[in-house]
């Protein structure tokens, strides 16, 4: 048996990366009008956000296609000619893109190798852990089943919740409600802060004034899993906004000492969906960990 992941850019990951894991990597398409880019091959997160400041006099906004089941099948074709046996394929949460639930009607048709589909229910750095965990798991000759078992462990333990000048996006892509809150409580003024629940969906948990503040409520969510004995491993999620990033992690590690706060971009798969100024806060427990199991 041997044992290759397929994963696409909205897992934050970047070409350089999983050329050294391992890991085959399929650019997600995004569309600017008529015109059609393709995430970290031709289309940078700083390009993206350039275009989309650019494209808001033409009221243009940019939408993210699915990836099509002939690029994974050709894909996962071109992996079964190396000697492939089974392909895991991790994915974005099936609560913001159709990829997983369209591949899992399609996967009957690749003939060449065993697919096993993997809804994240995440996205970024929830779900590009789980990507480096299953990579590494690979490495050392750990079978399909035990790698889809602590994939599930991983994938119970982690969180995302983030800041948005507007839900215009999320509205335009039709991933959340417009007129309800939590409680079928109206949305309040001010920025809406959403999070991921367990199923992948994103929820609208309130709003805040001021950046500073919503960062608080989010290591406020963060904090009932520190006292857990397992490492936490968190990061700053933002829009091509590194200002606010730098004082968001001296703020983060300010109240937290003891946890280390990486950095990562909030790629254009993703960016269509929270628009230009979002920032963010992702903790899981230390993907890390469970290789050493």
């Amino acid at each position: 048996m041997k044992i290759a992941i397929v994963t696409d850019t909205s897992a934050g990951i970047t070409p350089q990366e999983t050329e050294i894991r391992g890991i085959t990597l399929l650019a997600a398409p995004i569309m600017f009008g008529n015109r059609q880019y393709h995430e970290y091959q031709d289309l940078s997160p700083a390009d993206y956000y350039r275009l989309l400041r650019l494209s808001k006099p033409r009221k243009m906004v940019p939408t993210a296609p699915q990836i099509s089941m002939q690029t994974v099948h050709t894909t996962c074709d071109q992996l079964a000619h190396q000697g492939v046996t089974d392909v895991i394929v991790i994915g974005p949460t099936s609560g913001l893109s159709g990829f997983m639930n369209t591949l899992g009607a399609y996967v009957e048709n690749i003939k060449s190798v065993k697919v096993w589909p993997w809804d994240s229910r995440t996205i970024l750095t929830g779900m590009g852990d789980q990507v480096r965990l299953a990579a590494a798991l690979i490495a050392q000759d750990v079978p399909v089943a035990t790698i889809l078992d602590r994939l599930a462990t991983l994938r119970q333990t982690a969180h995302t919740g983030f800041v948005v000048d507007s839900i215009r996006p999320l509205l335009h892509t039709g991933e959340i409600n417009p007129g309800h809150g939590p409680g079928n409580a109206p949305l309040l003024a001010g920025k809406p802060l959403l999070v991921f629940e367990d199923s992948g969906k994103i929820r609208f948990a309130g709003s805040t004034l001021r950046l500073k503040s919503a960062l608080g409520d989010l290591l406020d969510l963060m904090a009932p899993d520190l006292n857990q004995s397992p490492p936490v491993k968190a990061t700053i999620l933002n829009a091509d906004q590194p200002e606010t990033t730098e004082q968001w992690l001296m703020a983060a590690h300010d109240r937290f000492p003891q946890v280390t706060f990486d950095a990562a971009l909030i790629g254009p798969s993703f960016g269509v969906h929270v628009g230009d100024g979002a920032m963010g806060l992702a903790w899981a427990r230390d993907y890390r960990d469970l290789v050493k199991l």
